[in-house]
This record gives structure tokens, sequence and C-alpha cells, in this order.
């Protein structure tokens, strides 16, 4: 059985509470109708209810009995104002805090927060910096991390094979610190998602100190650290693309590998490399790209692209309830 369909059947189990911030879109009212038609989760969109059933209905899109959460006629506003308040900024009037409530994104995550959601998706309409940007200052960096970062779970035309790159959506120029917590928060969620062994690569464009370059000793430097902090994890580094993923070229490359070039979690080092390489499988290899989904947070916040379909929001949503259940 392939992956979506797996996790499609466990999201019928145990449908989970999805918020989504971004509710005026056509897109998204189609998707959350098809989530909640198929039983695959239980959607809330923020707003204004008459505004989101006008705009549905100009629009010809139907809107059954969707939970929607209206900050302004919430008996939970001021308790959430009262949580915001405290979030940091000692100088915030709690008029300016009221107002920040108003923001669906804001209101969304804090819902998540505090137990009123499972998880918040957002991104189809909001930017990325602006869903980052809250989520970290509402949901919060998970215990013993300090690193958020996102992956892309690729998967073939005929769904055979999964792999996860990462990180190809937040953090541009990771330390040797954080490209060791993406390496390890990658792994964990590959073998949550697939099932399968998580088999970590971290790439350069160096192999084994075929190069001594800063870039070359940075991702060697963080194989080492997860070495280390992750003794059981079968990870290996610095590696080529090849060597990473044809067992031809790492018999001759690194016969001592322990991932033999059949790595699954490609652990890319910078930004640039992640994106442009999640791009060039999608376009030229014909991979399905699922994600972003972020890592790294207390509670499960993920950002869309603002390019995206009504099937990537479904997707995107039944693979988001798989990570947050298992």
């Amino acid at each position: 059985m392939k992956l979506l369909e797996q996790c499609r059947a466990n999201c019928r189990k145990n449908p989970q509470r999805i918020v989504f911030p971004d509710a005026l879109d056509i897109r998204l009212l189609h998707a959350a109708n098809k989530l909640q038609s198929e039983g695959l989760a239980q959607p809330i969109l923020i707003g204004n209810p008459f505004e989101l059933r006008d705009y549905a209905s100009r629009r010809g899109a139907s809107m059954p009995c969707f939970s929607i959460a209206y900050p302004d006629q919430s008996t939970l506003f001021e308790q959430y104002v009262d949580t915001y308040m405290g979030l940091g900024d000692k100088e915030m009037s709690r008029d300016d805090a009221r107002q920040a409530m108003r923001n669906p994104l804001n209101y969304g995550a804090m819902m998540v927060r505090n137990g009123q959601a499972d998880i918040c998706i957002a991104g189809n309409l909001s930017t990325t910096g602006e869903v980052l940007r809250t989520a970290l200052k509402v949901i919060g960096v998970a215990e013993q991390h300090r690193t958020v970062s996102s992956f892309f779970l690729m998967t073939s035309a005929d769904g055979s094979d999964v792999r996860l790159f990462a990180d190809a959506g937040v953090v541009p120029t990771p330390t040797v610190e954080q490209l060791a917590e993406i390496a390890m928060d990658a792994a964990e969620n590959f073998e949550k998602l697939t099932g399968d062994t998580a088999r970590v690569a971290m790439l350069s464009f160096s192999t084994k100190g075929s190069s001594d370059h800063p870039s070359a000793r940075r991702v060697r430097e963080a194989f080492e650290l997860v070495h280390r902090k992750a003794p059981d994890l079968i990870v290996d580094g610095e590696l080529q693309f090849d060597a990473a993923v044809v067992p031809e070229v790492a018999a001759r490359k690194t016969p001592d590998s322990p991932l033999q070039g059949n790595s699954n979690v490609m652990i890319f080092p910078s930004l640039d490399a992640g994106n442009i390489a999640y791009k060039v499988a999608q376009r030229l290899g014909h991979y399905q790209a699922l994600g972003p989904f972020l890592e790294g947070l207390r509670k499960p916040m993920h950002d869309l692209s603002r390019g995206c379909s009504v099937d990537d929001i479904v997707d995107l949503a039944v693979l988001a309830s798989c990570l947050a259940t298992r």
C-alpha cells in the first residue's frame, strides 16, 4: 500500500482537528470539504462565518457544517490575549495583544498551543516568514531543541521510492549544530511516516575528505556530532550525492560506509542546495514533493506553498496528521 493510502486509512481511525487560518481561499475551502467528507480530518476555519459563507457562495463552493472559529466572538479570546501577553514582549499593551489575537495566524497557533486544535496549517495565503514567526512566538521550539527546520517527502510516480529531503525551506546556512539537529529530526520523522529505518546521508560536494573546504568540513563535523549523539542511527558523511544513492559508486568511493549507496534521508548543506534539489527531483525526475513540513516545534504547525493546489493541501494535512499521531 502506498504511503498516502496508509496515512489516509490511519486518519479515518483518528481524524485530527486541523485549524486553517488562511480560510478565505477557494482552494482551502475545497480541500477542507474533501478532508471532512472523506473523514480524514476535522477542519476548523478561522474567520467571520458570514464572510466565509458569502465568499463560498459567490464562488460556488459548498460549506457543510464546518467548525468556524471567529476570534471576536470566542469565549476563549481574553484567555488567549493573556497567554499572548506572557510570550515575552513586556512592552505590549492589552489592546495591542487583542489586535494581535485577531490575526488568524496567531489565533490558529494559539488554538494548537492551548489544545483546542491538534495541528495548524497555513501558508496558502500567508508568507513563509509570517508562518514561521507565528510558529516560533506562539507555539515555540520543542524542548531540547534549538532549531526549527523543514523537510519534503519525495515520492516516485509509482510510490515505490520514498525519500526525505532536509532542510529545503527554513535555515539558509546551518551551523554544525543545526545540521546535526536537522539530521536527527529528519531521521525520526522519516521513520514515523514510513515505518522504515532511516539511512541518513549528510551531503556535500566532497566525499570523505576529498576536499578540505570549510563547507565540506562543516558537514563532516556535523556527521561526527550526530554519530556521537545518536550512535544507533545509520548515518554517514560527508558524501556526494552519487555516493549516497548509487551502490556501485559507493563501493568505489566509500566501501566502508554503512549506507552502501542506499540512503533514504538526504541532509543538504544549505537551503540553496536543498531547495534546488527537491525542485530538480520534482520537475525532471517526476517525483511528488509532499510538504514542506516544519520540525522542531513544540506542537504541529506547517507551512503550505502559496502556489499549492487543493490536492497539495489535502496531502499535507493527511501526512501531518500521521506525524502528529505516531
